[in-house]
């Protein structure tokens, strides 16, 4: 039986992709921190990046994870940048 509280998170929950169509070009995005790395998202933004969406910041705090993927798709950060 599902609790008030565990609907309340379960009507939060987001899927990369539903997260990622929000995403502009010109945004910033802080993925995440020690711990809490946003792994797949930033494998779906990674691959969204592009002349359509372009001059994005993404705002590194303390990440385990260095998200090869930009490197390998876009490795002059012609599209994003690295904070």
């Amino acid at each position: 039986m599902t609790t008030p509280v565990q609907q309340k998170i379960r009507d939060k929950k987001r899927t990369a992709q539903q997260i990622l169509d929000m995403v502009k070009s010109g945004d910033w995005i802080q993925p995440g921190s020690v711990g809490g790395d946003s792994t797949e998202c930033m494998k779906e933004l990674a691959k969204r990046i592009g002349p359509k969406l372009k001059d994005i910041e993404l705002w590194n705090y303390a990440n385990f994870f260095p998200h090869p993927e930009f490197q390998a798709i876009a490795p002059m950060q012609e599209f994003h940048c690295f904070h």
